[in-house]
């Protein structure tokens, strides 16, 4: 009985179930999806891999370098076999890529992949990606994209996909089984060319809601959940063999300001009229309310362990975060002071728009927020919605121009780069280009224009991230947007476990093992 019951509990140790928020909406790689890509990333791997701080790392390529300026040469890793034995080749990257370029639908990756104008194979493992213009961020983009076997062909399908037919990737792990709506199975590769796993299976349980993720871990139904924000805290106290962790995410929340038009609709002077003016063209006003906002209060009484208090565009050790930059501190006085000098000594009135269920606390921050406001003399009220209605509205449609004059929203740099948010939310709105696509406040300046511009064009990472950082420093300074925090990716986890947390909020297996 002693032999059988400790091998019980070794082949139970070698599976790992994993509670999931989220439920994974597609089984093709190339479809644009964050839980999808979570979770798919353990059977598909791409040439280039992320760090738990989202720097790039080598994975399926060994090196890449810039040829010249519209020309980027991945040399690839040898001996790599997908999953139904067939050796990884050139011609599968050149495929896979060739795919991602061009699949159709609501979410693809082409918009990372825009500006690549041919995929050369130019040896066995080898090839050239060409750009119609320069773009030093080819490689992180690149990292985005699953490589799949060239002999699935020009047409496979995403029930084929789905039925595991098609699904062959070079990952550490291969498909079992999708019950759409329910779980994910997958199972050890056991040829695998990289470290091997000690998990024999892993399940991916999704559990939308926080409470039922919260009781599967209690109870032993799973292992490991995510989104265990700080709400469930009192629920794991008494429990003595539950551990928590957070780690800072990439997600930004932030206001924008209405700063393109003479009048904005959601401002009134104190009586309740309509203001002649647009207060937030005003640097002053900007500077006043990035001045009111405070952070480290926010952290502390709202969100806890759910956030970290912004200080720019991206958390440290992204890329182009600037150790010497920090947002200006909470001061009331100055702020007041700061109100009198743009010309609003009495302040005036605004209402703030928010969602209220698309970030933790969404519509709790936006109350808080208000109060902050309201103590410079910008009396304050907040109107929140259903994230659906919201963002439309934000973003305003087919005209672009907001329906809104401050609201708050979330965004970050999913591949660990700050110009991934300089060039959506903080550059000029360009529909021609797409460039500043998520610029809905409409802030400009030629300055911080040029320096991005130039960002994009330059090779050198070390004169590059420069740039950048240049950039992001006189874009806040000049009030471009109001950074409040970034969200906190949480997890909670069974104390017989380790695991290492990355900034993108992905639960990994590889990155989970037995104690």
């Amino acid at each position: 009985m002693a032999v059988a019951l400790t091998v019980t509990m070794v082949a139970h140790a070698a599976d790992l179930r994993i509670g999931f928020k989220a439920e994974v909406t597609s089984a093709d790689p190339h479809v644009l999806n964050g839980q999808n890509r979570n979770v798919w990333a353990h059977v598909y791997e791409s040439l280039i891999s992320e760090d738990a701080k989202l720097r790039p790392v080598p994975k399926l390529a060994l090196s890449w370098r810039a040829v010249n300026p519209t020309t980027w040469e991945f040399k690839l890793r040898p001996g790599v076999h997908f999953h139904d034995g067939a050796l990884m080749s050139a011609e599968d990257v050149k495929y896979s890529i060739d795919r991602a370029m061009h699949l159709t639908g609501a979410r693809t990756f082409r918009s990372y992949l825009k500006g690549i104008t041919g995929v050369t194979v130019t040896g066995p493992l080898t090839v050239q990606i060409s750009t119609s213009e320069t773009n030093p961020t080819v490689p992180d983009n690149l990292g985005l994209i699953a490589i799949i076997p060239r002999s699935l062909g020009a047409n496979v399908s995403e029930e084929s996909f789905a039925s595991g037919k098609s699904a062959i990737g070079t990952g550490p792990y291969k498909f079992a089984a999708w019950i759409n709506g329910q779980k994910v199975v997958l199972n050890k590769n056991a040829d695998y060319w990289g470290t091997k796993e000690p998990w024999d299976s892993v399940t991916f349980q999704f559990i939308p809601r926080e409470p039922a993720r919260a009781s599967a871990l209690l109870s032993g139904a799973v292992d490991i959940i995510d989104g265990a924000t700080a709400n469930l805290k009192s629920a794991f106290r008494t429990a003595q063999n539950i551990e928590q962790t957070s780690v800072t995410s990439y997600m930004l929340n932030y206001l924008l300001l209405d700063q393109r038009r003479d009048v904005t609709p959601f401002v009134r002077d104190n009586n309740g009229a309509p203001m002649s003016s647009n207060p937030f063209k005003v640097p002053q006003v900007r500077q006043a309310m990035m001045r009111a906002i405070s952070r480290s209060g926010l952290i502390r009484f709202l969100m806890k362990a759910d956030g970290t208090a912004s200080e720019q565009l991206v958390p440290v050790g992204f890329f182009g975060y600037d150790a010497g930059l920090r947002l200006p501190d909470y001061d009331v006085a100055a702020a007041k002071a700061l109100l009198a000098e743009g010309g609003y000594p009495k302040g005036f009135r605004m209402t703030v728009q928010c969602p209220n269920n698309r970030y933790v606390n969404d519509g709790k921050l936006c109350e808080a927020m208000a109060q902050l406001f309201s103590r410079i003399g910008i009396a304050t009220e907040v109107s929140v919605m259903p994230f659906s209605v919201f963002l439309p509205r934000a973003a305003g449609g087919p005209s672009g121009v907001s329906e809104f004059s401050i609201f708050m929203l979330g965004t970050g740099a999913v591949t660990g780069d700050s110009l991934t948010m300089l060039t959506s939310i903080v550059h000029t709105p360009d529909r021609k280009t797409g460039i500043g696509a998520n610029n809905y406040g409409g802030y400009s300046n030629p300055k911080v224009d040029a320096l991005i511009d130039a960002a994009l064009e330059t090779m050198d990472p070390i004169k590059r991230e420069a740039l950048q950082q240049q950039a992001a420093r006189i874009a806040l300074e000049d009030g471009a947007i109001i950074p409040l925090l970034n969200q906190n990716a949480t997890w909670a986890y069974r104390n017989n476990l380790s695991f290492a947390p990355r900034a993108d909020g992905f639960t990994m297996a590889t990155d989970i093992r037995p104690r």
